[in-house]
């Protein structure tokens, strides 16, 4: 199986169903939807009525400013829709984000997470058979008495994957979830002595192998002739990223690059925040060039994770332009 997916946006219905049935043909492993400009679940619904194999993913859902009652229906919806071929990818958002944006207590993000988690499962494992649902604990509690979903489930559980980029989260998801879903500028460094290291922790303090966990990878991907037009696209996403403080240790070995990078961020300057990301940088935290450039750097990564998300530069530039970069990810490495 190709261990490739596809990081998808939203256009129209039509489109959507269109690339999802290109890469169910091309052979890609799956498409996962994203939570910054749209809801991540909708798009998925139009996926899954165009096609049969695809595994269909949300990469991210915010865990926190949906309660787990109405994710949990929407996991379940999107499970019959697909025909048990989705995975709920969760997050935590950014504290700002959480807190300014929706309006949500944000806590302390790990036992959060971990408790939204241990919800999320009692409701889709218990919402057909009308037993009480009751959960007591720092940040929910539920207590769902008198109700039955009248849909019995297409299996069993539904996989819960969640993102990290720290060691504490990461630990989290190889210790409650089914998958941990990389952030797209983790560095190979980064995956190999943060990533790996932490989830070892976490599965040996469940009890669990490594071959009960899956691992997607994602990367900033830009695939293009003009090699010099692919890297200025993945500068422009790695700009952005290093602005928000949460990813603060992905950038660590480039303290120089930051500082100019959030000056021009002060102006307003998108241009210059992007012109600011050193060719290191863009070596480091992406896979940009001809599509056998990114076919090598990616070969690394394929080493080390059980699939991996192809991800377009979606930062800082025209929504047109990177739809024209998920294209050439289709075209590039489809089967």
């Amino acid at each position: 199986m190709n261990r490739f997916s596809l990081s998808i946006g939203v256009s129209g219905a039509a489109d959507v169903v269109r690339l999802a049935a290109r890469a169910e043909a091309a052979g890609f492993r799956g498409l996962w939807t994203s939570e910054m400009f749209h809801d991540p679940f909708v798009p998925l619904a139009a996926a899954a009525a165009g096609t049969s194999r695809l595994q269909l993913g949300t990469s991210i859902a915010l865990a926190f400013v949906r309660s787990p009652w109405v994710t949990a229906l929407a996991a379940l919806d999107l499970d019959i829709l697909s025909g048990g071929r989705f995975v709920l990818g969760l997050g935590t958002g950014l504290k700002r984000l959480n807190e300014r944006w929706h309006g949500v207590a944000y806590g302390k993000p790990t036992p959060h997470i971990r408790e939204c988690v241990q919800v999320i499962r009692l409701i889709t494992q218990r919402a057909h058979t009308g037993e009480p649902i009751r959960f007591s604990g720092q940040y929910y509690d539920v207590d769902i008495q008198g109700w039955q979903r009248p849909l019995a489930p297409v299996r069993e559980s539904i996989p819960i994957y969640l993102a990290g980029v720290r060691e504490g989260m990461i630990r989290t998801a190889a210790e409650v979830a089914d998958g941990l879903l990389g952030h797209p500028i983790y560095s190979l460094r980064w995956v190999r002595e943060v990533v790996l290291p932490s989830l070892a922790r976490g599965l040996a303090e469940s009890g669990r192998d490594r071959g009960q966990f899956h691992l997607c990878l994602a990367v900033c991907c830009a695939v293009d002739k003009d090699v010099a037009r692919a890297r200025r696209a993945a500068a422009a996403t790695i700009a952005f990223y290093a602005t928000v403080k949460t990813y603060e240790p992905l950038f660590a070995a480039f303290p120089g690059e930051v500082q100019r990078i959030q000056a021009a961020l002060m102006r307003g300057d998108q241009g210059a925040m992007a012109a600011a990301v050193s060719d290191e940088m863009i070596d480091t935290l992406a896979a940009a060039g001809t599509a056998g450039d990114v076919r090598r750097k990616l070969a690394a990564y394929l080493e080390l994770a059980d699939s991996i998300c192809l991800t377009p530069p979606d930062q800082l530039i025209e929504p047109a332009e990177s739809d024209r970069y998920r294209e050439a990810l289709l075209e590039a490495f489809g089967e």
